[in-house]
């Protein structure tokens, strides 16, 4: 986790919880807002093209997925 946001340019942070996800932004927020909690969460990410970004930073990177 921590590595593919770094990968994406990205730090955890900003302590938000988004329940759908539109931006890298709102994905950095929320994941800093549930690895403080230490739980896992899963969100729907309504920006295809970002995810489809993301995914594929994920695959190139190792240790990034």
């Amino acid at each position: 986790g921590v590595k593919l946001l770094q990968a994406l340019g990205l730090n955890p942070g900003g302590w938000e919880d988004h329940s759908i996800l539109h931006s890298k932004n709102d994905l950095e927020e929320a994941f800093g807002h549930f690895l403080g909690k230490g739980a896992a969460a899963e969100r729907f990410f309504s920006d295809k093209d970002a995810f489809s970004d993301i995914a594929q930073i994920a695959s190139e990177f190792p240790g990034a997925q």
